[in-house]
């Protein structure tokens, strides 16, 4: 299971500057381009957060990349989990969502 994100614009995305711009070494995501199957036949990209990294570091590095996202590729975004468009005023209720997905440990509690 995954936690997954698009991000998507009626445009063509210069993925290679989108690279030099948010990708770092030790992501705890991984960035799939989608050309061509965004709006109206623009581009897109998809955000894939693998379970197991759905904590507080991933989102410290996921906040300023959606932002970049948003601000200077001009991309709608949206937490496919919870099926919004991230904007301002609802980042605190996608990090919720992407915190609560926590790896399941296999140990059962015995409450």
């Amino acid at each position: 299971m995954a936690f997954n994100i698009i991000a998507e614009t009626d445009k063509m995305l210069d993925f290679k500057r989108l690279q030099s711009k948010i990708y770092a070494e030790n992501l705890n995501f991984e960035l799939i381009p989608m050309p061509g199957l965004g709006l109206r036949g623009g581009d897109a990209i998809g955000i894939c957060v693998p379970r197991k990294n759905a904590n507080e570091k991933t989102w410290k590095q996921l906040k300023p990349a959606l932002r970049r996202l948003r601000s200077e590729f001009d991309c709608d975004v949206y937490d496919l989990y919870g099926g919004q468009k991230l904007g301002f005023f609802n980042s605190k209720k996608f990090k919720k969502n992407l915190l609560l997905k926590q790896p399941a440990t296999g140990v059962k509690s015995h409450e």
